[in-house]
């Protein structure tokens, strides 16, 4: 980077692409200087280095920091949490749905590309504002980020570990695409949002109503809880890309006709003789699936929600993987240790989901 400073391309419009270059920036090993008098920390890093990054960071968080993950992915106040302890109370924790653009690396270190930027983007905040040391955490991130996507801050942490649209799209479009699969290598990669079909779609829609469903147990118990934001699959898509679907007619023409989504591949493997396998250890499901699928399924067993259709992705998923999480319709596997699941942290009712807060819910 000293050589080459980083260029992000963004596309304006159908064709238009607009290059910026970056300006100069700090990379460290040392945790001491990473968070030496910072007032927001951001984690734009893969969920499973947020443990590990928070604990080594730990020492050197000041009161008054905002922590935001952007996104945190599933759980992501389960792990500031278990880092910080009764000191979580100093801070502002921030968490966001989703990644503000649909965006890939080109050349790592080098350059990178933003094929869309989102309407909107759905977030929550634990803790006090005004005790920070950046006078609206919310405004200032806001102006890091720029006019889009609008950020909307409400309601409870847990929402958003529960409405993490990654969590509930990838894994199924993973299951739906390649359930079925004979083994034979293909000749093109398939498109991953673009070749959605009925029966794909369905199941997305069946798991978005147990999410929400699930967030409904939650505000029956503590109706002072607000998981407003969790909202069914379609009406998510609508509100964060309406300006880019072509055609709304239900879910799958939503994916199948936004033009952000355009040349988005499944994750596959290249074979010497130039076919193609899928990648089933991709972050479509090797993340997305302990840090995103596990955790939903974890808040549902707690509340009691029914969830065949997320156990029939999780169990088929965690087979891809090598894993066990689900065994006998019960999140008691070996590799729980490696989620973020609530029982993971030893979270087993609502009141321990909903953390530092639940004596203010419960008065």
């Amino acid at each position: 980077m000293r050589r080459h400073r980083l260029t992000v391309t963004v596309r304006k419009g159908s064709e238009e692409r607009v290059a910026f270059t970056a300006q100069p920036f700090v990379v460290t090993s040392e945790p001491e200087q990473a968070a030496r008098e910072c007032d927001m920390i951001i984690f734009a890093i893969p969920a499973f280095l947020h443990g590990r990054y928070l604990n080594l960071l730990a020492p050197y968080i000041r009161d008054g920091c905002v922590i935001v993950g952007l996104p945190g992915q599933n759980g992501f106040e389960f792990d500031v949490r278990n880092a910080l302890g009764q000191r979580m109370k100093d801070c502002v924790v921030m968490n966001f749905e989703s990644l503000p653009w649909i965006c890939r690396i080109v050349e790592f270190g080098r350059s990178v590309r933003i094929l869309g930027t989102k309407n909107k983007m759905a977030g929550a905040m634990q803790g006090d504002p005004v005790r920070t040391r950046i006078p609206n955490p919310l405004s200032f991130l806001q102006r890091l980020l720029g006019e889009s996507p609008k950020l909307v801050v409400s309601g409870h942490l847990l929402g958003i570990t529960l409405m993490s649209p990654n969590a509930y799209s990838h894994p199924p479009i993973m299951y739906g695409r390649w359930k079925n699969w004979d083994g034979r290598a293909l000749a093109h990669p398939p498109q991953f949002y673009h070749e959605i079909n009925e029966e794909t779609a369905e199941l997305l829609g069946r798991v978005s109503e147990e999410v929400v469903e699930t967030s409904r147990q939650v505000m029956a118990e503590y109706p002072q809880a607000d998981l407003s934001q969790v909202i069914p699959m379609y009406e998510w898509d609508i509100a964060c890309y309406g300006k880019d679907i072509k055609d709304k007619t239900n879910l799958m023409t939503a994916l199948r006709t936004n033009s952000g989504y355009k040349g988005i591949a499944h994750p596959m493997i290249q074979k010497t003789d130039g076919t193609y396998l899928p990648d089933f250890g991709h972050r479509f499901l090797a993340e997305d699936v302990p840090f995103g699928l596990v955790v939903i399924r974890g808040i549902a067993e707690i509340t009691g929600t029914r969830t065949p259709y997320i156990d029939a992705v999780l169990s088929w998923s965690q087979e891809k993987l090598g894993k066990e999480y689900l065994v006998g319709g019960s999140l008691i596997g070996k590799d729980l240790v490696a989620t973020r699941c609530p029982q993971r942290y030893g979270f087993t009712t609502m009141a321990d989901l909903l953390g530092l807060e639940v004596a203010q819910i419960a008065a």
